[in-house]
């Protein structure tokens, strides 16, 4: 960090009066905001003292700070006018969609953190589903092409379900950027192919996003999620862009924005209204109801459950690679509506159903499970069947990647820590102790 003391930060020192912040309440905020994309900073009153003096961090630090300030006043705060020297502009947006995805694509392998690592709450404003066309076909893509995208998409899918975001999502995000964006470049041969083109570009941009959230890259997450909404729009799909949105309020739940996620869940379920299939519904009001319960609101939570569940039992057929939803998803849904209304026994029942009816190869979901059961078991006085739990959860722990788990594990260390005199906690903690160095860096 540079620090030019004859140059101090007023207009930093204008925001921080503004916000009604000390320095060390930035400081935190900033460590708040990195902690949403896997940046885990340590920042204290020093550190918001040398950028009030002049200091210059480096990237990605000056835009966690105007996001922090951004958040805490409602409004736009640019990295300019929080005081630091403007880094260089994202990408022109207008007509780079394979642009965008090569971009991406990179982001989470830099060894410095980039300013698209930052989650930011302004991008989930969205627009409501467009009545757009999609362009005609001149190009060079056939069915045959389509045929690969798709067969790419199911394996990646059942990958990610099995070994967890942080195995797949490199081989994803570089088939988007070297094979599917060229395609989208090059275009289709006829305007159904084109369509299709963009619908399945669509599903493996959603499921990119979802890996890097997985990974705990919120951030980079986020970027995937805004393509894949512009992909779906492209191809008139309204489903696409309704799961999208969803995911995005599944995301933006895990981070503690409540009023965000049943915004855009809310947009979700208004996306197809009752024209979608009763699967989709049923995968689309059951996050409405997460995220009503998230807001303290019982009766949508309620209204969300029923229609979620009188819709999954109407459902028939194969499930796709994109927005699969069964009962052991509902269930695990009605678990966290549960612990949103603070009712740990109807949450603790919930999960044990939702891992009943979870098939087997699902092991990154049975393990997410398994971890959230065992936590609900802990803080409802249960410390020896949330052991037993975490004995089930660490079988599943060392093939899966996914930070998601890694954060579990350090979960797991934080709860028996007050217990570890007990004979299993010690055995449990010690076998933590003995796991991979992935998990102890984590």
């Amino acid at each position: 960090m540079n620090i030019d003391a004859r140059v101090p930060n007023n207009a930093l020192r204008a925001l921080l009066t503004e916000c009604a912040w000390s320095g060390g309440d930035l400081a935190r905020a900033v460590n708040a905001v990195a902690a949403e994309s896997g940046l885990r900073l340590s920042y204290g009153r020093a550190s918001a003292a040398q950028w009030l003096a002049g200091g210059r961090p480096r990237p990605p630090v000056p835009e966690l700070v105007a996001e922090a300030l951004s958040r805490r006043l409602g409004r736009t705060v640019t990295v300019s006018g929080a005081g630091f020297p403007a880094g260089p502009g994202l990408p022109p947006k207008a007509g780079t969609l394979p642009a965008r995805l090569v971009r991406l694509a990179g982001e989470p392998a830099k060894r410095v953190p980039s300013r698209l690592d930052v989650y930011r709450l302004a991008l989930l404003t969205v627009p409501g589903f467009p009545e757009a066309a999609a362009a005609p076909g001149t190009g060079t893509v056939s069915r045959a092409e389509l045929d690969a995208a798709r067969a790419a998409l199911k394996v990646f899918s059942d990958a990610d379900g099995t070994l967890g975001g942080g195995a797949v999502r490199a081989p994803v995000a570089g088939y988007l950027a070297n094979t599917v964006s060229p395609w989208l470049h090059a275009g289709a041969t006829s305007p159904a192919v084109h369509r299709e083109l963009l619908q399945v570009a669509a599903e493996l941009t959603y499921l990119c996003g979802f890996l890097c959230f997985d990974d705990n890259l919120h951030g980079v997450a986020q970027r995937y999620y805004r393509v894949a909404l512009k992909l779906a729009a492209e191809a008139e799909d309204e489903f696409r862009y309704a799961i999208t949105l969803r995911a995005m309020s599944v995301q933006a739940r895990s981070l503690g924005h409540h009023a965000e996620a049943l915004r855009l869940a809310e947009a979700a379920t208004g996306t197809v209204g009752t024209r979608a299939a009763p699967q989709t519904r049923a995968f689309l009001h059951g996050q409405l109801a997460v995220a009503a319960a998230a807001t303290g609101d019982r009766r949508r939570a309620s209204a969300g459950l029923a229609t979620a569940e009188h819709e999954l039992a109407r459902a028939e057929g194969e499930v796709g690679a994109v927005g699969a939803y069964h009962f052991g998803s509902f269930a695990h849904q009605r678990a966290a509506v549960a612990a949103c209304l603070d009712n740990r026994p109807g949450a603790i029942r919930a999960m044990r159903e939702s891992l009943r009816n979870r098939p087997r190869n699902e092991y990154r979901a049975r393990a997410v499970t398994l971890a959230r059961l065992a936590e609900l078991q802990a803080a409802h006085g249960g410390v020896e069947e949330a052991v037993g739990s975490w004995h089930r959860f660490l079988d599943i722990y060392p093939a899966v990647h996914s930070a998601r788990l890694d954060a579990a594990v350090r979960t797991l260390r934080q709860c028996l820590r007050p217990h570890r005199n007990l004979p299993a906690a010690r055995e449990l903690l010690n076998r933590v102790a003995g796991l991979a160095p992935r998990t102890l860096a984590a």
